[in-house]
């Protein structure tokens, strides 16, 4: 019997399918857990398909250097943490981020029309 999707597992692939230096902030992936479960990924198997699918655009993503006046807006309001390790070592999103591409990805116009009503964007 396949493994439901919980909070627990989304981590747990997460953390086996990205890299280590992804793995930071503070995510419980409850918020998550019901996005996944909006577009019907429902299991581990599925997830992991998923996130296998589009694993290697997510992270080319991720890697992609920010633009001069970006870095100088977060270097002057000291906004990200760590700053100086993510542009040496390429990469930009937690967790939750690199999931919320792999979203994109797969459900493109439908998931950013979800992300706008979710975060209260017009």
């Amino acid at each position: 019997m396949e493994k439901k999707l919980s909070s627990n597992i989304i981590y747990e692939v997460l953390k086996e399918k990205f890299p280590k230096k992804n793995d930071f902030g503070d995510s419980e992936f409850k918020e998550e857990l019901d996005e996944l479960l909006h577009f019907g990924i429902e299991t581990k198997v599925q997830l992991t398909s998923l996130v296998l699918k589009h694993r290697s655009d997510v992270l080319a993503i991720d890697s992609e250097p920010l633009d001069e006046q970006h870095l100088k807006w977060y270097a002057e309001g000291n906004l990200i943490e760590n700053l100086s390790d993510k542009i040496e070592n390429e990469y930009w999103f937690a967790l939750p981020g690199l999931l919320r591409i792999t979203l994109e990805l797969e459900f493109g116009d439908k998931y950013q029309q979800f992300s706008y009503k979710r975060d209260g964007i017009e």
